[in-house]
Formats: structure tokens, C-alpha cells, sequence
């Protein structure tokens, strides 16, 4: 099996994950189409997601020029801080889009930076679960999605540097 498929396996997973938390507690969640409040940063992704990126783009460029254009522009736009990717408040690859951007919204666990040894941290977008807190099993452990991608970013592009979303857009 190649890095891609075990890239769409994990997505798959975390999509799935991600689609029963919202079945667990539908009203705690903020995040629907035409939410873009994650996407106010600039992110880069190893190689491994980049590529489907890529070709999500190469696609746009034929079935949509001026969108691709706008990207693109977007991508070069030096002073921005949203996401280069980000069109009208939408991911213009949304079935591509990386595994951090799968992975916005749900409640998640995380260490601590100040207690390494300590208990996982949860953390979750102020919109969502504001009455109440997020139920043990949504809560996603994001060491379980980072680690799985990193082996797979090293066993498909070994050494690769990561890639800012900003330059797949600006190409």
C-alpha cells in the first residue's frame, strides 16, 4: 500500500471520527460550511498531503480559471494571514484539504507544554461546546493523528521539508 492510500485511510478515519462527534452532540458544534473562523492562519503540510493539493489546483486551473487565479493571487499575497486556499469563507480543496484542517473543530486532546509527564490537555474551538463540555468519546487524540501522518510524510517523501499551503497556492 502506498503513502497515499494510507494518507486517504487516516483521513478517512478522522472524517469519521469527526462525523460522529457532531451525530453525538449536533448542537455543540458551530462548524458548518461558510465557518472559516480556523482558517485565519497560514499552515504547511508535508509532501504527502501537498501532492493531492496539487492536483486539486491543476484541476480548479481547467474547470475554473479565475478561482485558480484568485488563489494563486492569494497564495502570493505576502500580508495575509488567512489561508491562501480560503475562497468566500470556503476551502476551494475541501475534499483535499490536509489533515489539520479535518481535524479544526473537534475537541482534542493535547500534552501540556508544561507538564510533559502530566495528563492530556483538552482544547477545542470556543464556538463549539459552549454548554457543555465534550463528550469523552468525541474528544480526538491528536498524538494518534500527528504521529500515524509524520510516518507516513517520512515513508512517502523521506526528508522532505514541509510545504506552506501559501506557495501549493501561489504556484
Amino acid at each position: 500500500m502506498s503513502g497515499s492510500d494510507h494518507l486517504v485511510q487516516l483521513r478517512a478515519r478522522v472524517d469519521q471520527h469527526f462525523e460522529q462527534a457532531v451525530a453525538r452532540s449536533p448542537d455543540s458544534f458551530a462548524c458548518r460550511a461558510g465557518c472559516d473562523r480556523c482558517c485565519g492562519q497560514r499552515f504547511s503540510v508535508f509532501e504527502v498531503e501537498a501532492a493531492p493539493i496539487r492536483a486539486a489546483l491543476a484541476q480548479l486551473a481547467s474547470a475554473d480559471p479565475p478561482l485558480r487565479e484568485r488563489i494563486r493571487e492569494q497564495g502570493r499575497d505576502l500580508e495575509s494571514s488567512s489561508c491562501a486556499l480560503l475562497v468566500d469563507g470556503r476551502c476551494s480543496v475541501y475534499e483535499q484539504r490536509p489533515m489539520i484542517c479535518r481535524s479544526h473543530g473537534l475537541p482534542v486532546a493535547v500534552a501540556d507544554p508544561e507538564r510533559v509527564d502530566g495528563p492530556l490537555r483538552v482544547d477545542h474551538c470556543p464556538l463549539n461546546f459552549v454548554e457543555s463540555s465534550p463528550p469523552r468519546a468525541s474528544v480526538l487524540i491528536l498524538d494518534a493523528v500527528n504521529r500515524p501522518l509524520a510516518v507516513i510524510a517520512e515513508l512517502s517523501a523521506p526528508g522532505q521539508p514541509r510545504v506552506a499551503l501559501a506557495d501549493l497556492a501561489g504556484s
